[in-house]
């Protein structure tokens, strides 16, 4: 009997043993997971960070968006009064260079 004793004794030393291994993997699968999980939440944040700001830059452009339709309305008024300027400006020039001529009397 004890020769059977002995050897239920080496198999179940052999099985605690093989035991105690897959616990040992086991627990460091669980560390790997857990640091994997960390990551992914973190890239997770990262990615809800990037989000928002990226709402933030499409709200801005809708508004520039706004604004630039808003300036090219007025674009051909603007160029109306550019042409009235031009030609006020040239005519006031002329007036100053007959005025100076005709006190230099050229004219």
């Amino acid at each position: 009997m004890s020769e059977i004793d002995a050897q239920e004794k080496s198999l179940l030393s052999h099985r605690l043993a093989t035991l105690h291994e897959d616990v040992t993997e086991m627990k460091t699968a669980m560390k790997e997971l857990a640091s994997a999980i960390t990551k992914l939440a973190l890239i997770e944040e990262r990615q809800t960070n990037a989000a928002a700001a990226q709402e933030r830059a499409f709200k801005v452009l809708a508004k520039l968006e706004e604004r630039v339709t808003n300036l090219e309305i007025y674009v051909p008024a603007n160029k109306r009064v550019s042409v009235w300027l031009d030609r006020a400006t040239w005519a006031g020039m002329g007036l100053l260079a007959m005025l100076v001529l005709k006190k230099s009397g050229l004219l």
